[in-house]
């Protein structure tokens, strides 16, 4: 008898915390022999990726409507578009169902809230099945992502939840009432295979694209430039820092600003009439982010809400120090007061101080970022991780996995 899979639903496949984190779990399962499938709610950068991991189904391209251009004028003239648009949509739709229930799927890992919507109206072929969904949004995450209807909906019939972070669980055992014997908090990082990739890291890659010199200390962020990351928020605190440190070589870098980001003509804008467009440098988003968080001196946190991002992780596996503000996510667990500095929410004085001491004490620096991989290595164990998820998967979906992961 064929083995049931595991259903994976990823929003899209762009180069983020929560996108990179399903990945990295798809390759430690793919690893383990577990059978699954994945569908793509949306494309991105990530999709070639994926591929090499899972099969994919991509939603997507089932919705795109493209008649011919006389065709569709013909169609138009006589009132028939409306109509042939939503049969196309549906003959889509029917391929897409038809693909997923060959795949014998026995139980729904959802990965982000931002899928509520696609679950609610698109999946209620597998609503019966079992759901494990892996939370990573906070509060200003649901509003921008989801649909208040569609997120009740879907928490009303998830089996289990998976929280990055104690701030996560308890937002949703709080405002939803979410059982929390039905709650586990953990996230994943694939400490081994980042180590691994830090062997080839090009450690001049920021001096050579943006001239920065080799004496430079580099205060770092990352993330797709909106809002909630404080991308605003980073160049205060820039602007007070470089200021107060003059003239030591201090530059500010953010990875993952680009043109394709509604704010970033904003933030560049302020950049440049602070007169700072030599020192507070935007990267965009880019698969060698590594190669740049890697020179970073100190990670800044801006974000007014970050659940538990993936670059806290990587900043602490890279001995890097972190400043972070306290109720803005989870990054205050792992930090605490011994691998940077936790500060007041929004505080940009204590902030900026934080930073200065930190860039005016390398030894202190050292400690802390020596702190911080130590904490992740007892504390997100990728073995035991992983463990915690088989563990999950096999209450609903009982699978045999390859026995040398498990002696």
């Amino acid at each position: 008898m064929e083995q049931k899979k595991i259903l994976f639903v990823s929003h899209d496949a762009n180069r983020a915390g929560s996108q990179l984190l399903l990945l990295q779990l798809l390759r430690l399962l793919k690893e383990r022999g577990v059978p699954m499938h994945l569908l793509l709610c949306s494309g991105g950068e990530l999709e070639k990726e994926f591929e090499e991991v899972v099969t994919v189904t991509k939603l997507y391209q089932n919705y795109k409507v493209a008649p011919t251009p006389f065709t569709g004028k013909l169609l138009k003239k006589v009132y028939l578009y409306k109509f042939y648009e939503e049969r196309t949509v549906q003959r889509g739709t029917d391929r897409v169902v038809s693909e997923l229930e060959m795949q014998n799927i026995g139980l729904v890992f959802i990965n982000s809230i931002a899928n509520a919507g696609v679950y609610h109206d698109f999946l209620k072929f597998l609503h019966r099945i079992p759901l494990v969904l892996f939370v990573h949004e906070l509060a200003m995450s649901v509003k921008m992502y989801s649909h208040e209807k569609h997120l009740a909906f879907m928490l009303r019939k998830a089996d289990h939840l998976i929280a990055v972070s104690h701030a996560v669980a308890n937002y949703y055992v709080r405002k939803y009432d979410f059982p929390s014997s039905r709650v586990s908090t953990f996230t994943l990082i694939d400490h081994e295979h980042i180590d691994e990739k830090l062997r080839t890291v090009q450690h001049d890659l920021l001096e050579r694209t943006h001239k920065v010199p080799a004496d430079a200390i580099v205060i770092g962020g990352c993330g797709n430039a909106e809002w909630r990351k404080g991308n605003d928020i980073f160049n205060w605190i820039a602007k007070r820092v470089i200021h107060k440190t003059q003239p030591l070589p201090v530059y500010f870098v953010w990875v993952g600003a680009g043109p394709q980001h509604e704010i970033y003509e904003l933030i560049e804008s302020d950049i440049r009439l602070m007169g700072l467009s030599e020192k507070i440098i935007l990267i965009p988003p880019t698969p060698h982010a590594l190669d740049y968080i890697n020179r970073f001196d100190v990670l800044l946190l801006s974000s007014r809400e970050d659940p538990y991002p993936l670059v806290v992780l990587e900043a602490a596996l890279l001995e890097i120090p972190v400043v972070c503000f306290e109720d803005a996510g989870g990054a205050p667990e792992l930090i605490e007061s011994d691998a940077g500095f936790v500060v007041p929410f929004m505080d940009i004085s204590a902030a900026s101080d934080a930073v200065i001491q930190l860039i005016l004490d390398p030894t202190l620096r050292d400690t802390m970022g020596q702190n911080g991989r130590k904490k992740v290595l007892q504390r997100h164990n990728t073995e035991k991780s992983i463990g915690s998820i088989e563990a999950i998967i096999q209450k609903y979906l009982p699978l045999q996995v390859s026995e040398q992961h498990n002696q």
